[in-house]
């Protein structure tokens, strides 16, 4: 029934859309009979979510993959790392999704954790830049302390390279991760990172690279090293103001 309604959404009929949309926020309330058709409904969605051309649909189906992958982390996981080519647009559209919802993203990078040590199994391109993923996963998953956190990640560095869709996908992780602020303290060992990223990222990853900055500001603001925070602002203005003109030139 669940495949139905996905189906339903490509259908260039909007009541057709709409009728769907309604019924799959109803069987979400009635899960216990479809749950075990997660694989078939990952992969469901992982082929039409293409076809889904209008924005609320669209939203739909990707609240779909997040409560699945909240309720089945490892099916989910496991079935886009098994049916998608390495650095299929559409599977990395799934994975940011998912990677933005904060519970979503710990039950994700867990599974990930485990299943990309195999190296049958990719979400981008090669296993060496999957292993960015796996370093950030190993970070976000351990209960590190700060003096921990800190030399743990000067060996990883998983920041410095630049293709595209790695700091997209990375990024749009802290951004979730730095939310709370326990783990925005830990990530000033970060910054320098950060700020080599705002040099040679695209617009999309300067903007979700100054939300981190942010998250990670607000908890130095509040701390003894306020200084430093003085010093990144005044790093960081003409990025901000870059930022404007750019959405401006959008508009």
């Amino acid at each position: 029934m669940v495949l139905v309604f996905i189906e339903a959404m490509t259908n260039s009929s909007t009541f057709d859309k709409v009728a769907a949309r309604n019924m799959l926020g109803m069987v979400k309330r009635n899960c216990d009979f479809w749950l075990v058709d997660v694989p078939k409904i990952t992969s469901c969605i992982h082929k039409a979510l293409g076809c889904i051309n209008t924005a609320p649909a669209r939203r739909s189906v990707m609240s779909l993959i997040v409560w699945m992958a909240d309720k089945c982390p490892g099916e989910v996981v496991s079935t886009l790392l098994t049916i998608a080519p390495p650095g299929d647009s559409t599977a990395l559209a799934l994975w940011e999704v998912m990677f933005s919802v904060p519970h979503t993203l710990q039950n994700v990078l867990k599974e990930l954790l485990i299943q990309l040590q195999d190296r049958h199994y990719r979400v981008l391109y090669t296993h060496w830049v999957d292993t960015a993923i796996l370093r950030l996963a190993i970070l976000a998953s351990s209960d590190l302390q700060d003096e921990e956190f800190a030399p743990m990640y000067l060996v990883m560095r998983f920041l410095r390279q630049r293709r595209p869709a790695v700091l997209s996908l990375l990024l749009r992780a802290m951004m979730t991760l730095s939310q709370r602020g326990e783990m925005a303290k830990k990530m000033k060992v970060m910054l320098p990172d950060l700020m080599w990223v705002l040099q040679y990222g695209n617009k999309a990853i300067k903007i979700k690279a100054l939300v981190v900055f942010r998250n990670v500001m607000a908890q130095l603001e509040r701390e003894k090293a306020s200084p430093i925070a003085v010093r990144l602002a005044e790093f960081l203005l003409p990025f901000f103001d870059d930022v404007r003109l750019m959405y401006k030139a959008d508009v």
